[in-house]
């Protein structure tokens, strides 16, 4: 047997090491299984507020029931949570005026996913691309006309600082009361952002018509007078959790979790917004994570000892609208489950025949974790171990709360958030192939005395 501990690409693995697959037929069958149900067409990409995620979420709790697995919340199976729906866009109180010119709302600009409800007035300014040394022109009371989308060159330059949203928080810590971007598209745009707004305290709005961002980049740079409102009257639903848990009256819990929500038939979420009605059903993303959480869950129900910690099994509902489900659970933890030692997030772990490579983010968060992945037997197998957080998952909430927490992924591809996310494309011995190794990770995990924790500050 020999252990890779090494981050690769698929050019740099030796021919000869070739992952020995089919090993593990018992869980390739329940992988299959699952997968069948939580990736089909009847599933409809399981919306959060939808009868299709429902019934993903009944799917999950009847599994854990049949596991002999005991409800998570005070012997119930279900935690709610409020998911937001797109927003409703009224005429009246949206309006972005130049002069006495108005500009079209929907055809020609959309309110910003950081917008307020706000009305203001005053004279534009003109900050480019909103770098450092571009914001430090901001002026107090000013309306700031911003470039949205920053050149490669300047985006290597600045780092983290290119972001849009940093770029914009910028400008309204030097005085900004307002900020127009300006992003150019052919025709008119089709936005969903308005589904999960996060105000920042002041109206954003993005000019998408090519000869209205022509006019305000002039109009900026001579401080003329404008007015802006915006107004979204915001929609939620809600959709649960779904947890279980093998309790043994421990005093800490290791939590295992993957989200099941995915973006349903692409009018929310689709990274190709040309196909919104056709079914994405999510297959990776994320059925093969709930999939091998389940199975796990399965396994570990049946397994004895480890008698001083207790195991809880995770369905998050919201992480595509942005970590929902797996934020509010931390929020309000079931006392009964103690200290939480440490969490285990599965996340798109359906395509390990694309390198035959396991990321693992996180690493970091506990000083035992390296070396307990590193001795975890692997045959062609190689785990790619990384300190970064990736702060777009499940784990981060746990991160952020001061528990340590580990990421499993078997990477992106062009299926992501696209209808071609199917079945088919799942790599069953992979997947089955990751279960064994989080499997023993978690065996690890359950022996180990107290983690010794290091708490990042990236994790956001």
């Amino acid at each position: 047997m020999r252990t890779l501990f090494i981050a690769f690409s698929i050019a740099a693995l030796p021919a000869a090491a070739q992952l020995v697959r089919g090993e593990y037929p018992e869980t390739r069958r329940s992988l299959e299984f699952h997968l069948n149900e939580l990736a089909s067409d009847a599933m409809g990409g399981r919306l959060p507020g939808t009868e299709q995620g429902d019934r993903a979420a009944k799917y999950i709790q009847t599994q854990f029931e049949e596991a002999g697995l005991e409800g998570l919340f005070d012997g119930e199976f279900t935690q709610l949570v409020n998911i937001p729906e797109k927003g409703i866009l009224p005429e009246a109180g949206n309006y972005v005026n130049i002069g006495a010119v108005g500009i079209a709302l929907r055809t020609a600009y959309w309110p910003h996913i950081l917008s307020d409800n706000r009305e203001v007035e005053g004279p534009l300014t003109w900050l480019g691309y909103a770098t450092p040394s571009e914001v430090a022109k901001a002026k107090k009371g000013r309306i700031a006309v911003i470039v949205a989308d920053i050149p490669a060159k300047k985006v290597k330059k600045l780092g983290k600082l290119a972001s849009l949203t940093e770029r914009i928080e910028a400008a309204r810590r030097h005085g900004a009361q307002a900020i127009i971007l300006l992003q150019p598209v052919n025709g008119s745009p089709k936005l969903d952002l308005l589904r999960r707004m996060r105000p920042i305290g002041m109206p954003v709005v993005t000019v998408h018509d090519l000869d209205a961002c022509t006019n305000l980049k002039k109009k900026a740079k001579k401080s003329a007078k404008a007015s802006i409102g915006v107004h979204v009257v915001p929609q939620t639903t809600t959709a649960p959790n779904v947890g279980a848990w093998v309790n043994r009256g421990a005093p800490e819990t290791i939590v295992i979790g993957a989200h099941y929500d995915h973006v349903g038939w692409g009018a929310w979420g689709s990274r190709m917004p040309e196909a919104e009605g056709q079914v994405h059903n999510g297959a990776d993303d994320n059925a093969s994570g709930t999939s091998a959480m389940m199975e796990l869950a399965r396994k570990i129900s049946h397994t004895p000892g480890f008698e001083h910690v207790n195991f809880a099994f995770l369905a998050f509902t919201g992480e595509e609208s942005g970590l929902l489900g797996s934020r509010e659970f931390v929020s309000r933890m079931p006392s009964k489950m103690g200290k939480v030692k440490a969490m285990v997030n599965l996340d798109m772990v359906g395509r390990l025949n694309r390198s035959d490579s396991l990321r693992v983010y996180g690493v970091h968060t506990a000083l035992e974790f390296k070396e307990m992945l590193e001795s975890i037997p692997a045959e062609g197998f190689y785990w790619d171990l990384r300190n970064e957080i990736f702060g777009r998952s499940d784990h981060a909430p746990f991160i952020s709360a001061g528990i340590p927490a580990v990421f499993f992924f078997t990477g992106l591809h062009e299926d992501y958030h696209a209808p071609g996310d199917d079945i088919e494309k799942i790599d069953i011995d992979g997947l089955a192939e990751v279960v064994a190794k989080v499997d023993h990770f978690i065996s690890l995990l359950g022996q180990a005395s107290p983690l010794s924790v290091q708490t990042p500050n990236d994790a956001r």
